[in-house]
């Protein structure tokens, strides 16, 4: 969870806007998400002591000072965490012109089974073939394997039943598409739900 609090006032720290910077740089340069620790990890390699010295709570508060600022902004980015790590990110609006200069595939849209799987393993995973379809009442092959090409879906394990079945959850690139930092905001207080959900701009 990002932290609101209050800045500390120890003035062996350095300029919270500076350091700031440097935080919000290392997340627009880096190839994947960084949690504090790793942002943390990186501070302490740098020419700075002082830097070197900033604890997981500050660094918690700068996130929330980009994150609040990119909120208010109008540049077309935010700040997203996914099961404790940070990235930067273009917002849903502007996802048709990042496709066409990135020259990605357009949006894959689910079939309505699709939705419906993708739901019942969201919310019970995880969770086996045989049980997806003792809820759907048909076979859920061909969509489980949809699903996991779209990496929405991975096997998380193995049932202890006879033959031992693959048991199915999901996977951070569905967090990452609802907008979610973790499985306990799947039901949001606004009502947010996979069913709801159509177009996948992966």
């Amino acid at each position: 969870m990002l932290y609101f609090g209050p800045m500390s006032d120890d003035p062996s720290l350095p300029d919270p806007n500076s350091l700031q910077s440097v935080i919000g740089a290392l997340l627009f340069a880096s190839d994947r998400p960084l949690s504090v620790d790793d942002l943390r990890a990186t501070l302490r390699q740098g020419p700075l002591e002082a830097f070197a010295q900033t604890s997981p709570r500050q660094i918690q508060g700068y996130l929330a000072d980009i994150a609040a600022t990119l909120a208010r902004s109008d540049l077309g980015l935010r700040l997203c965490e996914e099961d404790g790590r940070f990235s930067l990110r273009t917002v849903p609006e502007a996802a048709p012109w990042v496709r066409a200069l990135t020259k990605a595939a357009p949006p894959q849209r689910l079939s309505r089974a699709g939705l419906e799987t993708l739901a019942i393993i969201a919310y019970r995973q995880p969770i086996s073939r045989a049980e997806i379809e003792s809820v759907r009442g048909v076979s859920a092959d061909h969509t489980i394997r949809a699903l996991m090409e779209l990496n929405l879906i991975r096997t998380v394990g193995r049932s202890e039943l006879p033959g031992r079945p693959f048991l199915y959850g999901t996977t951070t690139t569905f967090l990452e598409h609802f907008g979610l930092r973790s499985l306990e905001e799947l039901i949001a207080s606004d009502g947010r739900s996979v069913d709801g959900a159509a177009d996948l701009g992966l």
